[in-house]
């Protein structure tokens, strides 16, 4: 028989009965884990430390009673059963027990109800943590629906056989600024339609009624609005209706208005179609004037030129004979052609006050109401007027005036190029001769850039060759210096040790040139790609570090290296190419007894932009070059050696140039006194190219020293904590 495990909680004073308790136990088929506590403070603590199945109690013990661990168990929160086990109880005591929620009780003499009463009270506590669960997940499910349900941006309806409403969700609410009691109840049609539906109804439909049909408006609401309906079968006799009912009244004012645009585009094109300046301009103009009349329906127009000072009729269309006679000319005491040749648009809803007594009686006499004009002008200067016009019971809009004045300025463009026309002719014969020269100077510019391809290869390839063949002899001239001055213990005078060391520090500064050399070289051959993996910086930056200690302790210096988890994705033989040369720089220009910080940060894309105005310079296209990642990693080399001046600070990335005077190039005595080759920075930028990151250099806090900042993008293989999470 399989041992059934029990996590017995037993509140014994007697470690006897509490042996006979477990014995029985045991004998019943159980695997019993359990703990005896005699006090109130004992039983509390064992509830909070682990979970329990049973709790199993004496009576009274000197300092508890079994009422009182009742109470415990109670306010613990917890339901686990609880069984009394005594010797002498009187029948009262029992009773209360019980009615304090005691599970059962048995006699210390006569346990052989104690099994079965541990697997029923065991099995019913089970049945009612799994009826809790249960109920709690209705009700979540039921609280998670009402929200979901609520949270629809459509009117959602639900109605019984009848159409009355039985349910809706919190948008039907707002839409009618109404009360959910006073909703439920009410007829669907009545809410929406008002009392008099006069048969228009589409509630009528129920299942007929299709998300695809026609939209529609209540009465009883702005707007437009699509309807649909589904069944709903809460029993088989029976059945309501869901209706979704959707707010299109934005998609609708969306339609009119790209209609709207459309024929304004379709005004505006075929206004540009005709600014041909190689047609008769009166011709053109009465064709602009005929599609004005077609795609905006206005019923009159004309145009009128400054001619020698004096805005005489040039071009018009539906005017009749006597107003135009009467209209050939405006006068400048007008108030609305002052506005006009000002460079202001005017429009009026009637004729009478704003023209001369015989152009008022003709415009009359042809039934002209509202009308606007509108300046044809460039830039600053007017060179005429359009003049449009309809009949009464209009306005012009805001909207036709603003469309009126874009159509007014390509005729004024259109005007200017007649005048111009002659001298681009010329202009474009001398352009013809120009792109004759350019072509020639673009050939030249071309087999110049073929040239100086070809010799920056076979620089390449010098450099790479003659670097590679350096590098051998090199590391062997190394190599028996370091034996000769380190492990020979050969004798030495102080002069000769003293040229021992020169040589040894001259050469080994030569293998770094070749090494510069050789990196540049790799940097800028095809193929050069990084293999990256996650790199925890800061452990890199001791490993150099260590390579480094002998410069640092003859100069005196400092360098502190800031602890960081952060691991990065980047190729871990260029980051160190990278730090060590920007440690090395750091020593370089820092006076004895200095310091060099190196920090290490993850920084998000909003931290980045809000130093534009600094990176700007070293990167033209910036933020352009780095969008698409989910953060940067920023590492900070600062120092407080003598600083780069501000006008030097993006030229220090390129090859082969070196800052300021080598005097200034150390205050120390012994090492990195030479002015180097200067690639070392040029090599750092490539590395960074190579991985999609970015370099720069800023001055120091206070203005002193330099703080160079490597910037490494993330991805998705890597952890990057949100802001304000601890790291």
């Amino acid at each position: 028989m399989t041992e059934k495990k029990l996590r017995l909680l037993l509140v014994e004073d007697s470690e006897d009965d509490a042996l006979l308790l477990l014995n029985d136990l045991k004998r019943g088929g159980y695997s019993v884990e359990h703990e005896r506590v005699e006090t109130a403070a004992a039983m509390r603590e064992a509830l909070v430390k682990r979970e329990w199945d049973i709790v199993i109690s004496d009576y009274r013990l000197p300092q508890f009673t079994a009422p009182a661990a009742l109470q415990i168990l109670k306010r613990s929160g917890l339901d686990l059963p609880f069984i009394i086990v005594s010797g002498k109880i009187g029948e009262d005591m029992l009773v209360d027990a019980m009615r304090a929620g005691a599970h059962d009780y048995l006699m210390k003499g006569n346990l052989s109800r104690l099994i079965p009463a541990v697997d029923r009270e065991i099995r019913e506590a089970s049945e009612r943590r799994t009826r809790r669960r249960a109920e709690r997940s209705i009700r979540q499910g039921k609280i998670e629906w009402e929200a979901a349900f609520d949270a629809v941006s459509d009117i959602v309806v639900l109605t019984d056989p009848t159409g009355t409403i039985i349910r809706c969700n919190s948008k039907l609410i707002q839409y009618f600024d109404t009360t959910y009691n006073d909703v439920i109840g009410t007829n669907i049609t009545e809410l929406f339609y008002g009392s008099d539906p006069a048969g228009e109804s589409i509630f009528g439909l129920c299942a007929d009624l299709k998300a695809d049909e026609d939209d529609v408006r209540f009465p009883r609401l702005p707007g437009w609005y699509n309807a649909a309906c589904y069944p709903m079968h809460p029993t088989e006799n029976e059945h309501g209706y869901v209706y979704v009912i959707k707010d299109i009244t934005k998609r609708k004012r969306m339609e009119e208005e790209k209609k709207l645009t459309d024929r304004e585009l379709l005004t505006l094109y075929a206004v540009a179609f005709r600014l041909n300046s190689q047609r008769g301009s009166k011709r053109i103009m009465v064709d602009l004037l005929s599609q004005l009349h077609q795609m905006l329906q206005i019923d009159w127009s004309c145009i009128h030129l400054m001619e020698k000072g004096s805005l005489n009729l040039s071009a018009w269309l539906g005017l009749s004979r006597e107003f135009a006679e009467s209209f050939g000319s405006l006068s400048r005491s007008l108030p609305w052609v002052k506005d006009v040749l000002d460079g202001k648009s005017f429009k009026a809803a009637e004729i009478a006050g704003h023209f001369g007594p015989e152009a008022e009686a003709a415009a009359e006499a042809m039934g002209m109401g509202a009308w606007c004009a509108l300046p044809l002008k460039i830039g600053s200067g007017v060179l005429g007027t359009l003049f449009v016009a309809h009949r009464p019971n209009r306005e012009y809009t805001d909207r036709e005036v603003f469309l009126l004045n874009s159509i007014a300025n390509q005729m004024a463009v259109l005007i200017e190029n007649h005048t111009l026309y002659d001298r681009m002719k010329e202009k474009n014969e001398e352009l013809v001769r120009s792109r004759r020269a350019l072509k020639e100077n673009l050939e030249e510019v071309k087999r110049a850039n073929i040239e100086l391809g070809r010799l920056n290869a076979s620089k390449n390839s010098f450099i790479g060759m003659a670097s590679h063949e350096l590098k051998t002899p090199l590391t062997s001239i190394i190599g028996g210096l370091q034996f000769l001055l380190f492990y020979s213990d050969i004798p030495m005078t102080p002069e000769q040790k003293e040229m021992m060391q020169s040589v040894y520090e001259g050469v080994t500064q030569l293998k770094g040139i070749v090494d510069d050399l050789l990196s540049i070289s790799r940097i800028e051959a095809k193929g050069f790609a990084v293999h990256t993996r996650p790199v925890k910086l800061s452990d890199l930056c001791q490993e150099v570090r260590q390579t480094l200690l002998l410069p640092l302790s003859e100069r005196d210096i400092r360098l502190e290296i800031a602890d960081d988890p952060c691991r990065v994705p980047a190729d871990e033989g260029f980051c160190r190419l990278a730090v060590r040369n920007l440690m090395e720089n750091a020593i370089k220009f820092t006076p004895d007894g200095g310091r060099i910080t190196i920090t290490g940060r993850l920084i998000t894309m909003e931290e980045l932009t809000a130093d534009e105005e600094v990176l700007r310079p070293f990167y033209r296209d910036f933020p352009a070059n780095i969008v698409g990642h989910p953060g940067f990693y920023r590492l900070d080399v600062a120092d407080t050696g003598i600083g780069i001046p501000p006008d030097e600070a993006v030229r220090i990335f390129e090859k082969f140039y070196g800052v300021g005077d080598i005097e200034y190039h150390s205050s120390g005595k012994t090492g990195f006194m030479s002015k180097g080759s200067g690639l070392g920075l040029s090599i750092v930028k490539g590395i960074m190219d190579a991985h999609g990151g970015m370099v720069w250099v800023t001055p120091g806090e206070g203005g002193g020293g330099s703080v160079f900042s490597l910037l490494f993008p993330m991805d998705n293989t890597c952890v990057v904590p949100l802001r304000g999470e601890a790291r």
